[in-house]
């Protein structure tokens, strides 16, 4: 808030914008961890690595493709 003698903003605001920041961070992070988590999770389930489905992690090979496709019931 701002202080009407002095002009001058408060610490609240600061420390609120820190906080958001963090969050964000946070948020970021742990949406990036589950994507990760879930090839893993379907490299355990096949016994194949990663890149059987992945040349670059997330986006899918033509075998990844097809492998998602028959997935779907």
């Amino acid at each position: 808030m701002q202080n009407l003698k002095t002009g001058k903003l408060g610490i609240a605001p600061v420390a609120a914008g820190m906080v958001a920041v963090i969050l964000v961070a946070i948020a970021m992070v742990t949406g990036a961890s589950r994507q990760a988590m879930a090839s893993m999770a379907i490299a355990k389930k096949t016994g194949q690595p990663c890149a059987q489905c992945h040349t670059k992690v997330p986006a899918l090979n033509d075998y990844g493709k097809k492998y998602k496709s028959s997935q779907k019931k």
